[in-house]
């Protein structure tokens, strides 16, 4: 077995912190490009599960985020720092992946545009975990601003997409003619808000140990999507509109559970919440 040498990581670090801030500028430059033709396919694909247009706003400050969390990562002095070495390639990962979402979804390949959306959740979902975690851990090394930077940046991200991947779902099956309507469409989506509700639920709880940034910033992304679906499908599915307010709820009840119980506990020396 060949040795690393004494270069290899610090070459490997520089890919990563490459790799994140090309991720990022990529998926600014593909949404800028796209953008229009995002929303066109979108609204030809529209379900009774899919939010109100207003809602897509939210990658503005997602890509803001993202944006200045690769370049904080980029820096010399950030290069072997332990948080954003174990969440670096999963960053850089859904950035990319989510700039070639933005190509496959306006060219209508609508399959591998929800394979590509599937990946995005699992990338951001394992650094969203990961920044909760280890943050949460007295014993890592971890600099104040992964609680006041990173956290909120990959629990934006993460919130969002849990919500999107499931939308896209939908959008998917009306894509390829399974869902044209009526109740079978309107069941589906309320099946899929409830599920999205789930792992909501399940991530704020096991998120909760973390700081508070990073969990406040995944439910306040989720919330909003749910919120958006209210307002854009209240006329066309009450089902559906009923399923996501009482989604809603229920994700606003974990939440203010975890923030209790986060407060009860004793705050350890180091740990920024």
């Amino acid at each position: 077995m060949a040795r690393r040498g004494p270069g290899d990581g610090q070459t490997s670090d520089v890919v990563r912190q490459a790799a994140n801030v090309a991720g990022a500028l990529f998926q600014i430059v593909a949404a800028a490009i796209a953008g229009p033709a995002v929303g066109r396919v979108a609204d030809d694909y529209a379900t009774y599960a899919t939010p109100a247009g207003y809602a897509f706003a939210i990658w503005s400050p997602i890509f803001a985020l993202s944006l200045l969390y690769a370049v904080y990562a980029a820096f010399p002095a950030r290069r072997e720092d332990p948080l954003l070495r174990r969440i670096g390639w999963f960053t850089a990962a859904a950035f990319l992946l989510n700039g070639l979402w933005e190509i496959l979804f306006p060219a209508r390949l609508l399959v591998a545009a929800q394979v590509v959306l599937l990946g995005v959740f699992l990338t951001s979902g394992a650094a969203y975990l990961i920044v909760q975690r280890q943050i949460s851990d007295t014993r890592a090394n971890v600099a104040p601003s992964g609680a006041l930077l990173v956290a909120p940046t990959v629990g934006l991200l993460f919130g969002w997409v849990t919500a999107a991947a499931l939308v896209g779902f939908a959008s998917t099956l009306a894509g390829l003619g399974v869902l044209d309507g009526g109740l079978f469409e309107a069941a589906l989506g309320s099946l899929l808000l409830f599920l999205g509700g789930l792992v909501a639920s399940g991530v704020l709880l096991t998120g909760g140990i973390g700081p508070r940034l990073g969990y406040l910033a995944y439910a306040a992304a989720f919330l909003w999507a749910l919120v958006a679906v209210m307002v854009g499908r209240y006329g066309d599915s009450v089902l559906t509109t009923g399923a996501a307010a009482v989604t809603a709820v229920c994700v606003i009840l974990v939440l203010i559970s975890v923030t209790r119980e986060t407060r009860r506990k004793t705050r350890r020396p180091g740990t920024v919440r």
